[in-house]
């Protein structure tokens, strides 16, 4: 299919090998990411929101900033326990600096000689962070997407190639259940041999989700967080822009969280082109991002079967094209009397941005004895009646919309079809979020969640992805990219 602007797919033993071996520069020790979330002021803004000791009762011993570093550290080390034990004296000096650079002497100086123990922490964490933990984590957001755009992602001046977007142009996000902190389900049980009463302690947050998505399911239990990121080639570049718990059962799923997620975040990216999502997305889901004017690249369900979609008559021509794949293609007869679907040629994706939503169109190139033809075919977006309408041009009349007509058009035809070579391209950038997962199962102790309650561990989870950044912004500095470090020597100069 030479005349195909996506290219043809390239089979499995073809494939060029993608995998990298990390270097010694991109690995980061935990005495590291310590320091990495000492040096990042996100932590101190975030104390300056939390609510100031109270004038009765006994005075609060540490400021909301230490809380809120080792709420960040024991993302690090793994367990509350490890966090206040890996500030030695050595530690606890570079904590005080660190206060001391971003709050002044005078606060620095009102802290005590010790750091505080596990109880101070647990106490804190309840009363402190976890009621606070949704303005937290409104101004994370707000701080990641503006440290996202200075390190360079989602540039508002980039070239944009709709067929073949940038990685640093693309969302990429998944959601992942972490066990739960204990594996009882009741409360109380009795044995059924000796009967004795035993209670248990269990997590009011945990409840069954289903993973892996429709070929191998299995049952997970404990808590479903999604995360948003984003990165250019460095592997420790990746920015958390969003953080959310599924709730799940009968309220809202995986695939609708991600939809409000991305939603919100392309309308403060001006360079956001698309995300990159699994299966989980479902032609719906595609809908509303593409009117957003977001490309979508993710697997078709393994339910969409082939479709008829029109019948044209050119002259003296005759095709018949269908939906597959996702994608238009032709119903060729062959002549042993049985028939075949071939791909029609793409030749340019167009994107047409209207006030209210966007449109996209494959302009197919259909080959015919005859000469060849051009047409225009809709994508990505299921019209409604609320849509505007069109008449057919010979008879005058409205054509109907694909709802009146039973079709969805979203769940068929893909901005990126995937069995293409620009797809098997694109597509691996979502294993990103997969590497967030990894990161985030081993800073659980045990791969297992460290705290109970939902608004406990909404503290870990902001606190982790905090800290991600924190070493994402600690190595832009260090080691800016080329293209910058080009930049400044020639502003210099």
């Amino acid at each position: 299919m030479p005349d195909d602007i996506f290219g043809d797919a390239l089979a499995q033993d073809l494939r060029p090998s993608r995998k990298r071996q990390l270097r010694d520069s991109d690995q980061r020790s935990r005495q590291q990411r310590i320091a990495d979330c000492l040096d990042d002021p996100l932590f101190h803004e975030m104390a300056e929101f939390l609510p100031a000791p109270a004038d009765r009762g006994r005075p609060r011993r540490y400021p909301a900033v230490v809380y809120v570093l080792l709420s960040a550290l024991m993302t690090v080390t793994g367990s509350k326990r490890s966090a206040v034990g890996s500030l030695d004296p050595k530690q606890w000096r570079s904590l005080r600096a660190s206060v001391r650079r971003h709050s002044g002497r005078v606060a620095a100086a009102r802290l005590p000689d010790t750091p505080p123990s596990r109880g101070q922490y647990l106490d804190a964490e309840e009363n402190i962070l976890a009621p606070h933990i949704d303005l937290l984590q409104d101004l994370f957001e707000q701080h990641a997407i503006q440290q996202a755009l200075h390190q360079g992602l989602f540039p508002a001046d980039a070239v944009r190639n709709w067929s073949r977007p940038e990685r640093r142009q693309l969302l990429v996000g998944d959601a992942t259940v972490p066990k739960a902190p204990s594996k009882a389900e009741q409360a109380v049980t009795v044995d059924p041999v000796t009967g004795e009463i035993r209670e248990h302690r269990v997590d009011s947050a945990a409840r069954l989700y289903v993973e892996n998505g429709e070929k191998e399911k299995r049952v997970a239990r404990g808590t479903k967080w999604f995360f948003a990121s984003a990165r250019d080639d460095g592997y420790w570049r990746r920015v958390i822009l969003s953080v959310r718990h599924v709730a799940g059962g009968d309220y809202e799923d995986e695939a609708a969280v991600a939809v409000r997620a991305f939603s919100q975040l392309s309308h403060v990216l001006p360079g956001c082109m698309g995300v990159a999502y699994d299966g989980a997305f479902r032609g719906v889901h595609r809908d509303a991002l593409a009117r957003l004017g977001l490309l979508v690249i993710n697997l078709q369900h393994g339910s969409v079967v082939p479709r008829a979609y029109e019948l044209l008559r050119p002259g003296r021509c005759r095709h018949d094209l269908w939906c597959a794949d996702g994608r238009i293609a032709e119903r060729v007869l062959l002549d042993d009397g049985t028939s075949t679907l071939l791909p029609v040629p793409v030749t340019r994706l167009e994107h047409r941005k209207g006030r209210t939503k966007s449109r996209w169109y494959h302009l197919l190139h259909i080959p015919c004895r005859h000469g060849a033809h051009s047409h225009r075919v809709p994508v990505a977006i299921t019209t409604t009646p609320d849509d505007r309408t069109t008449t057919h041009p010979d008879t005058g009349r409205r054509i109907r919309s694909d709802t009146e007509r039973g079709f969805h058009r979203a769940e068929h035809l893909q901005q990126i079809p995937e069995g293409t070579l620009a797809h098997q391209q694109l597509y691996p950038y979502r294993s990103d979020a997969e590497s967030v997962h990894n990161q985030f199962d081993k800073s659980l102790w045990n791969e297992r969640m460290i705290s109970y309650g939902l608004e406990r561990q909404k503290v870990f989870a902001l606190a982790f992805a905090a800290a991600q950044n924190a070493t994402s912004r600690r190595l832009f500095l260090e080691r800016p990219p080329a293209a910058q470090t080009i930049a400044a020597q020639r502003t210099a100069a």
